[in-house]
């Protein structure tokens, strides 16, 4: 018997227990669907379009609105404080209407010009009928041939004569110069000083350079040399350039004729200047303490010739 009220009692809680979920499962069914229909937004009308509102007003309707613009403009009778123009550009149409037009600020311009001419050319224009015959004026003051006037100093006369002879002879100078230059294939080359070749000339392939340890071209040839002793000119020419460089140090560059240059490097104490003519056989300087381009090869004269800017072996001219 005991067994059976047990059996009883478990399938009433079960039978609770599941329509209590039906219960629960049915209300929050109910929930979910009120608030969603409480969220969506109300169907639209079928978009009818009332045109109604856009009719123009009656007649009565339009008087009474002109009016009241009337008085508003007319007076302050009626007025709500709003205007129907903005001050700020009212205001601005009036600065920008004072201003001068295109044609105005040109028109200026032009007189000012004019006046400006005028009063440059003020001390040629004598009028003809100032002069007489002779070309003299009332006052008896006459025009020179270059046409200022006779007693008046002309105060860089004496400055532009001396500035153009000056010019005339630097001309002739060069001039003389270029003519004296005459280096050509055929001409020959003398050592700028007694030495070995340590690094030939060489553009067709690469040598090495002990001290950059790397194979370079080479548009010179180095000659050795004792620092301090003096390097000769190898052929006449006039200094183009004394300059310093990295590799080469002080350097000296001459013009030789033909678009042949001569560059002379590793000098100290240089006794040319830029424009000098000098003849082969006089020093130009001493030999110097290598760059650091050229430590392992020891003290030495760089010593490169070139034909329009471009590298020639010296070999072929030195004797």
């Amino acid at each position: 018997m005991r067994r059976r009220k047990a059996g009883g009692a478990y399938r009433r809680e079960k039978a609770i227990m599941i329509a209590s979920a039906v219960l629960v499962l049915a209300a929050m069914t109910v929930t979910g669907v009120y608030v969603y229909h409480q969220k969506q937004p109300e169907k639209p009308q079928d978009n009818v379009v009332d045109f109604s509102v856009l009719e123009p007003e009656t007649g009565e309707e339009v008087a009474e609105a002109e009016n009241r613009s009337a008085k508003n403009r007319t007076s302050g009778e009626g007025d709500s404080g709003e205007l129907d123009y903005d001050p700020y550009y009212v205001e601005k149409d009036k600065s920008l209407s004072s201003l001068p037009t295109l044609q105005d600020a040109e028109g200026q311009d032009s007189q000012e010009q004019t006046a400006a001419a005028e009063t440059e050319a003020a001390p040629y224009n004598v009028g003809y009928a100032e002069y007489g015959s002779g070309g003299v004026p009332a006052g008896g003051e006459g025009l020179a041939a270059d046409g200022s006037l006779d007693g008046q100093e002309d105060e860089t006369g004496t400055d532009a004569e001396g500035g153009e002879e000056d010019a005339l002879a630097a001309v002739a100078d060069v001039t003389v110069e270029e003519e004296r230059l005459r280096f050509g294939e055929d001409s020959a080359l003398s050592w700028p000083i007694a030495g070995n070749v340590l690094l030939n000339y060489s553009m067709d392939k690469t040598i090495y350079f002990p001290t950059l340890q790397q194979y370079k071209y080479n548009p010179s040839i180095v000659i050795s040399a004792a620092q301090g002793t003096g390097v000769a000119c190898a052929a006449d020419g006039v200094v183009e350039a004394v300059y310093e460089d990295a590799q080469t140090g002080i350097s000296v560059r001459m013009r030789l004729g033909n678009g042949y240059e001569l560059t002379y490097g590793q000098l100290q104490e240089v006794t040319v200047e830029e424009g000098d003519y000098v003849e082969a056989g006089a020093f130009i300087g001493k030999v110097a303490a290598p760059t650091k381009y050229y430590a392992a090869e020891g003290t030495n004269v760089y010593f490169k010739l070139t034909k329009d800017g471009a590298p020639v072996n010296p070999l072929d001219y030195l004797g």
